[in-house]
């Protein structure tokens, strides 16, 4: 998970002012113009919480309530509650919204507000170190540890550190593309 900084389209906010819908539905029109536009401004092109690359078709992402809609109908709308996670459902949004309940969200890492960074660590193993009580909890209920995941950055660890002596951090990371924390955690 990386920090993430949020920008609110004007193209959203005039579609909001405009057509003012009632339900998420009502934004069918612009969902995948909104997915496409936080996913190349924001994201890069990477899953908000475990940071695998995804596109904007939607059989591999979709927009996530951080907190869900239906325990903050309030937020619907609200464009810092929104992100682009994965399709998985073994970890990231899917996991969170089958295991959290209401009272418990500001026990999360919310990626738009508080630095990453400053929760979590990497092993070479791929494996993600939570520094504190917090940072375990998001770590859990996204199940950032799933074994895929660990595998995937595992993998890439062998890649980066055979191009240290030959490429720049910046490189790197575009270059692989997904799991821009680990890499630079590894670096």
């Amino acid at each position: 998970m990386k920090k993430i900084l949020k920008s609110e389209p004007q193209f959203y906010r005039s579609f909001l002012k405009r057509e003012m819908p009632d339900k998420w539905d009502g934004i069918s029109g612009i969902r995948y113009k909104l997915r496409e536009y936080m996913l190349k401004n924001e994201q890069n092109m990477q899953c908000a919480y475990c940071e695998s690359t995804i596109n904007c078709e939607s059989s591999k992402s979709h927009i996530d309530h951080f907190k869900r809609k239906h325990h903050f109908p309030e937020l619907t709308f609200d464009y810092k509650n929104l992100f682009v996670s994965c399709n998985s459902h073994s970890h990231c949004a899917s996991h969170k919204d089958e295991f959290i309940s209401k009272d418990k969200y500001e026990m999360l890492v919310n990626p738009a507000i508080e630095n990453p960074d400053q929760y979590f660590d990497y092993s070479i193993s791929g494996k993600i170190i939570s520094k504190n009580d917090k940072a375990g909890f998001t770590e859990r209920t996204f199940n950032l540890n799933h074994p895929s995941l660990k595998q995937q950055r595992k993998d890439i660890a062998f890649s980066v550190l055979a191009y240290r002596d030959t490429l720049e951090l910046r490189e790197v990371v575009k270059e692989i593309g997904a799991f821009e924390s680990f890499i630079r955690a590894i670096w």
